[in-house]
């Protein structure tokens, strides 16, 4: 890779958010998220999606420059299986040029790193940080069983190195993240459109999806990493027979909830997120609750 300006390299990753209320530990109320990251596509636009729901919150996603995969993420967010409507909210920001990353890192209070899968690179993150003057809490979704601990404790020096907080919350298998049951009023999306269900094209996965995202949408955090990752292949098959809640499952939608949830605290949290049975998610102070929890 040809040399290139800091400034503008990292200007290629970005966004995230979150609920807000009034809770204990928790920084400004309007706030700036840049999201990024190798893993869940799904958690980063949910993550965006209920930060730019957060009145005065914004969100920008880090994306490849593709118009088509940009028109994916779109569909993903609001689609209702209908078509994209005219009235479809404009955010969260889909941005890929250098400009409009460093843009949004210029501005970003909270950066959330989505690499459940695999390590993001070093050179990378040191990129974003060096280039978010306003950065006051990093959260980074991780993976059950400490495959990506070389990671975790790179990221904690580099954000200690500049007194920036850090949030580590650790994914199992992830399941789910639409729109489930609708909430009250039966227009409300927890995760994504109804048009996250028509890219699901195997019938048995489709089923264990809606229904995971009707009765199974309740989290469980737990202090540190005291789960295995069960996701070989004969444990994925096992997960992907059932929406029960299991300690080496974890929600999409719980795992988008949970990072803008850390990052909008002043103490970042050390955890690991399992499934319970809930038709509703958890609320940002059921949040602060259990990772108050699980810091005792």
């Amino acid at each position: 890779m040809s040399a290139a300006k800091p400034g503008s390299v990292a200007r290629r990753l970005l966004v995230a958010c979150l609920a807000t209320v009034a809770t204990k530990g928790r920084l400004a109320n309007a706030f700036s998220f840049v999201i990024t990251g190798s893993g869940s596509l799904e958690v980063q636009l949910i993550a965006g999606k209920l930060a730019e729901a957060t009145p005065g919150d914004t969100a920008a996603i880090i994306v490849p420059g593709e118009a088509s995969y940009a028109k994916k993420c779109r569909s993903l967010l609001y689609d209702d299986g209908k078509g994209l409507s005219a009235e479809a909210p404009s955010g969260p920001a889909l941005v890929s040029t250098g400009d409009d990353i460093g843009t949004a890192l210029d501005s970003a209070e909270g950066l959330l790193v989505v690499c459940e899968e695999q390590p993001f690179a070093d050179s990378r993150i040191d990129l974003i940080l060096a280039n978010s003057p306003r950065l006051a809490h990093v959260g980074l979704l991780s993976r059950h069983g400490g495959s990506l601990r070389k990671l975790e404790d790179s990221l904690k020096k580099k954000c200690d190195a500049k007194e920036i907080s850090c949030s580590i919350v650790r994914a199992g298998i992830l399941k789910g993240g639409g729109p489930g049951n609708g909430g009250e009023d039966g227009r409300t999306e927890w995760g994504l459109s109804k048009f996250y269900y028509n890219t699901i094209f195997d019938l048995l996965e489709s089923r264990i999806t809606m229904g995971f995202d009707k009765f199974t949408l309740g989290a469980k955090v737990t202090a540190g990493d005291p789960f295995s990752f069960r996701g070989g292949f004969l444990g994925r098959i096992a997960s992907g027979q059932s929406f029960e809640p299991s300690d080496t499952d974890t929600g999409r939608t719980a795992a988008a909830a949970a990072l803008l949830a850390a990052v909008r605290r002043e103490a970042g949290v050390d955890v690991s997120l399992s499934t319970l049975k809930g038709e509703i998610p958890p609320s940002p102070e059921e949040w602060e609750a259990m990772f108050d929890a699980a810091a005792k």
